[in-house]
C-alpha cells in the first residue's frame, strides 16, 4: 500500500485517507455492508454508473470520478477504494430502497460529513480540524446576518401547496413540504448553520425567510428548479400526484430531486 495512503480497518470495513489532501473513501466490501447488501449489489450500481444508467440525481456523483485511488495493495489482496462523496450518494440510494443499515450508517455519519467521518477513522488530522474545505464552502453559503426580504416564491408555493394539502397556508406541515421540494439540496453543516443564524422559534417558524439567508449565487441557482415544480404543482391534485410528476419529469426515485442538482 502507498505511504501516502492511510487506511484503517473497523467492524470489517476498510477506510481509506489519502495523507496528502485529506482525500477519503472506503472499499466497495465495506460500503456494501454500511448499505446492508451484497458486494455485488453495489458493484452493480458502480456499474450503472460508469455506464450512465444510474437515476441522474446519483448519476452527477460520477462527473468527477468513481475511485479514490487505482487499485491499492492491502492484506488479502488489492482494493480499489470509491471516493467519499460516492459512498454518501451509494448510502443515500439504499436508505431510499428502505435499507435499515445504509439509514443507520447515515445517522452515524451526521453533521460532520463523511469526509471527516473516514478521516477521524483514519487518524488522519485532529479532530478540531476535521471538515474538508468543500463542506466549509457549503456552509458559506448561508449567511451570517439576513438580506433584506425580497419577493421569491412564497405566494405561489403557498397558493399551490394549501390546495394540494388542504390545509391552511401557514400550516406547519406545508412547511415541511418546503423542506422536502425545495430545500433538500442542504448539506447537514448548513442546515446546522441555518438553525445557528435562523433558529426556529417557539411558533414552529423561524425569524427570517431562509431565502434570506442565502448568498445570491446560490438562490440564482436554485430558481429555475424552482419555477420547474411549480409548473408540475399546476398539474397535480395531491402531494402524491405531485411526487409521482416530479418522479416522471426527473428520473428519480424519491421526492427529493434537489439532492442531485448541481448547487454546490
Amino acid at each position: 500500500m502507498s505511504d501516502d495512503i492511510l487506511r484503517q480497518e473497523i467492524d470489517g470495513i476498510e477506510y481509506f485517507t489519502v495523507a496528502s489532501t485529506g482525500e477519503s473513501g472506503m472499499s466497495q466490501r465495506g460500503l456494501s455492508r454500511l448499505c446492508g447488501v451484497r458486494l455485488s449489489t453495489v458493484q452493480n450500481v458502480l456499474e450503472n454508473l460508469t455506464e450512465n444508467k444510474a437515476p441522474q440525481w446519483l448519476q452527477t456523483l460520477a462527473e468527477g470520478g468513481l475511485y479514490l485511488t487505482d487499485k491499492t495493495t492491502v492484506k488479502g489482496g488489492e482494493t480499489r477504494p470509491i471516493k467519499a462523496n460516492v459512498c454518501w450518494g451509494v448510502l443515500r440510494y439504499y436508505e431510499r430502497k428502505g435499507k435499515l443499515e445504509a439509514a443507520k450508517a447515515l445517522d452515524a455519519i451526521g453533521t460532520i460529513g463523511i469526509n471527516s467521518f473516514i478521516q477521524a477513522k483514519t487518524g488522519w488530522l485532529p479532530e478540531r480540524y476535521q471538515s474538508s474545505r468543500k463542506q466549509r464552502q457549503e456552509v458559506s453559503r448561508i449567511l451570517e446576518t439576513p438580506q433584506p426580504w425580497t419577493r421569491m416564491f412564497e405566494s405561489e408555493f403557498e397558493e399551490h401547496l394549501s390546495r394540494i394539502t388542504k390545509l391552511h397556508k401557514k400550516s406547519i406541515r406545508n412547511g415541511l413540504y418546503y423542506w422536502e421540494l425545495v430545500y433538500n439540496w442542504m448539506t447537514p453543516e448548513e442546515k446546522a448553520k441555518l438553525d445557528e443564524v435562523n433558529p426556529v422559534l417557539s411558533s414552529g417558524r423561524r425569524r427570517h425567510k431562509i431565502h434570506q439567508m442565502l448568498d445570491e449565487e446560490t438562490k440564482q441557482r436554485l430558481s429555475p428548479h424552482v419555477t420547474s415544480v411549480l409548473t408540475l404543482m399546476q398539474s397535480a391534485n395531491t402531494i402524491a400526484e405531485l411526487r409521482r410528476l416530479i418522479q416522471r419529469r426527473y428520473g428519480v426515485d424519491q421526492p427529493n430531486l434537489f439532492d442531485g442538482w448541481n448547487l454546490g
